[in-house]
């Protein structure tokens, strides 16, 4: 059984990077399983890549590398003892620390357990390449990372790619490097694929400081999920329904920090389709995304609909931000005469351990 940890801050693209390497790997045939970790407790990510005979597993409200790792070594003896995959992908939160993960992994001593390099994405975007402005926990990510893959390579020019290399290159002189965009594949991203059939290290976390993501990243995160009692609403309008919903959540956050960063993430359900929407930061519009059909055909509006939605920002007051993400949705279907009904919440709220420095990523 091969693990992969497919690390990387909130926004990254690690789940449409996960989404693309599953396309590959259900070509050549492999058994594969992945375990998704949200921060919050309501997961949204595990319903974008499960289908298509892929084994998923979701550990929400903590993070793997720290207050979930014996969560993570149970879920992980499950899945071989009663899937036996040829491939476990694992997503972390965006705060995590990969290389911790990997140590609690190799302390089970599975015998037939074998390790890729261990990959940070970066959002050639949104990296800001000031060593002082850099967060902690996003430098250890850096500097744990075997393979550094610089992400959305498409949405700069060459200049500030040589820019962003040669910081991370300051960073971590050992990791191989690569850009690509995971969203338009290509050669890039091919020999991306090709960098995760060898072979990683094992062990290699800090022994004797083990590090707490959640306290030293200082996001707060809210999920909550909504029941939808009208039937018939047409795609376009649950395209526009999602994409206004993320614009408000933003522009409320931006209210409480300027500068937040972060991912609000939005996955709204209908009929058998789904559509998922994000937004990373205080001045990015947001992103939508019509997924693929992958649950069984019923009679047109013969399923509820329902919006999950997930807010992880910097330097916003849990409590806040729970209060206006709610209002956005409620407001939201208030406005189109909708029913909607909130099922769930949750929030976890931090405090930053990082020299007050605001997150800048």
């Amino acid at each position: 059984m091969k693990c992969m940890i497919i690390g990387g801050f909130l926004g990254s693209g690690k789940t449409t990077t996960i989404r693309k390497l599953l396309e590959t790997l259900e070509k050549q045939g492999k058994k594969t399983a992945i375990i998704v970790n949200e921060i919050g407790e309501i997961g949204i990510d595990g319903d974008t890549v499960s289908g298509n005979g892929v084994e998923t597993r979701e550990l929400t409200s903590g993070c793997i590398c720290c207050s979930l790792r014996i969560s993570l070594q149970e879920t992980l003896k499950t899945l071989r003892k009663e899937h036996s995959p040829d491939i476990v992908i694992i997503e972390p939160t965006g705060i995590a620390f990969p290389a911790q993960i990997r140590d609690t992994i190799s302390d089970m001593g599975l015998s037939d357990l074998a390790f890729a390099p261990i990959v940070t994405l970066v959002d050639a975007s949104r990296l800001i390449t000031e060593p002082e402005k850099l967060q902690n926990f996003m430098r250890n990510q850096i500097e744990d990372a075997e393979l550094l893959a610089i992400n959305k390579a498409d949405l700069v020019d060459k200049e500030r790619l040589l820019e962003i290399g040669v910081f991370l290159r300051r960073l971590n002189p050992k990791a191989r490097m690569l850009h690509f965009s995971a969203r338009e594949g290509g050669e890039e991203f091919e020999k991306f694929r090709g960098m995760l059939g060898d072979s990683g290290r094992e062990n290699t976390a800090k022994k004797g400081a083990e590090r707490n993501s959640i306290t030293m990243s200082g996001v707060s995160a809210y999920s909550s999920e909504f029941k939808i009692g009208n039937r018939e609403i047409s795609p376009e309008n649950a395209i526009s329904i999602s994409g206004q919903i993320l614009e408000n959540i933003r522009d409320e956050a931006r209210k409480l920090n300027p500068e937040f960063t972060g991912h609000i993430k939005l996955s709204f359900t209908h009929q058998d389709a789904r559509i998922k929407g994000s937004v990373t930061s205080a001045y990015e519009s947001p992103e939508i995304e019509i997924l693929k059909q992958t649950g069984k055909t019923g009679k047109p509006g013969s399923k509820r609909s329902k919006i999950k939605v997930l807010s992880a920002l910097t330097d916003v007051p849990g409590e806040e931000l729970a209060e206006l993400v709610d209002a956005a949705v409620l407001g939201e279907f208030e406005n189109r005469q909708l029913e909607i009904e909130k099922i769930k919440q949750t929030f976890r709220h931090t405090e930053m351990h990082n020299q007050g420095l605001p997150m800048k990523y």
